[in-house]
């Protein structure tokens, strides 16, 4: 197996060279595809009635069929540009990690200063960046946002937890942007990470998956940060393999469907021009 990730603009994709450039679907959309997500059916209307009230003057100009399309497709604005906000911020971090220094676009300050200051408050020591990991056994691929060693609170809660000689803890982390926070699909995303085979270093050189000591998201607000502990254990990654057979199965419902059959007695009908004579 030999991952290779592919990228066009804000978009990419994982395939498989040794299987003859076989695309493999990322954790990320593995989980969207298999978990259900009863919750999106009430942000869908919620952003959907947002919408429509803060734009109301401007959607009382239209005709009434672009009125109706501006409506549908107006929780995807909402939804859009909170991707980008987290891309945008996923980037910034990436390069304070690397110690550079960055322009802020407006919008994002709060952001970046609460990234700065989990940096910061947390001494974290990065070891790999936005790598790519998968396993072979299960055919799983991901980029993990960071992979650190952190400095935790000397506190009775985090004695589990193990540490090194200098009283670090290696890590396994995500950025999460999301006006919502960090919920229990976040772990199943980052089990899959924790229990790959392989890393793919910055220099193209695959090595072992490194262990972690814990797992946990990273979430960044305008107004500060959450350091949310995750659990990701052998019992949650089997949990992720379920969930990637319900996803395999979804996308493959279509394919469990052929075409009409054609009853063997059906009578033909075949449509001529009758003649003058005919017609008398």
């Amino acid at each position: 197996m030999k991952i290779v990730k592919k990228s066009n603009g804000k978009n990419h994709w994982y395939v498989d060279e040794d299987a003859g450039g076989e695309r493999v679907d990322g954790v990320t959309t593995t989980v969207g595809n298999g978990l259900p997500k009863p919750a999106l059916l009430n942000w869908a209307a919620e952003a959907t009635a947002e919408f429509s009230v803060d734009r109301w003057d401007e959607l009382a100009t239209l005709p009434v069929s672009e009125r109706l399309k501006k409506i549908k497709g107006g929780r995807y604005e909402k939804r859009d540009a909170a991707a980008n906000r987290g891309t945008q911020v996923h980037k910034l971090a990436e390069r304070l990690i690397a110690g550079e220094q960055v322009t802020v676009p407006d919008g994002l300050t709060g952001y970046v200063q609460s990234c700065v200051r989990f940096l910061d408050d947390f001494d974290v020591r990065a070891v790999h960046v936005e790598a790519v990991v998968y396993s072979e056994t299960h055919r799983h691929v991901g980029t993990t946002d960071l992979i650190a060693d952190v400095l935790l609170p000397d506190m009775p809660e985090y004695d589990h937890i193990p540490r090194d000689d200098d009283g670090y803890s290696r890590g396994l982390f995500d950025w999460k942007t999301s006006r919502s926070g960090i919920f229990g699909d976040v772990a199943l995303q980052l089990a899959p990470y924790r229990h790959s085979e392989f890393l793919i270093c910055e220099d193209g050189q695959v090595i072992e998956m490194p262990a972690v000591d814990f797992t946990a998201g990273i979430h960044l607000r305008p107004d500060g940060y959450s350091f949310i502990p995750l659990l990701t254990d052998d019992n949650v990654y089997r949990d992720f393999l379920y969930v990637a057979q319900v996803a395999r199965i979804v996308n493959g419902l279509r394919d469990l469907v052929g075409e009409p059959i054609t009853p063997p007695t059906a009578a033909r009908y075949v449509l001529t021009k009758a003649s003058a004579e005919d017609e008398l």
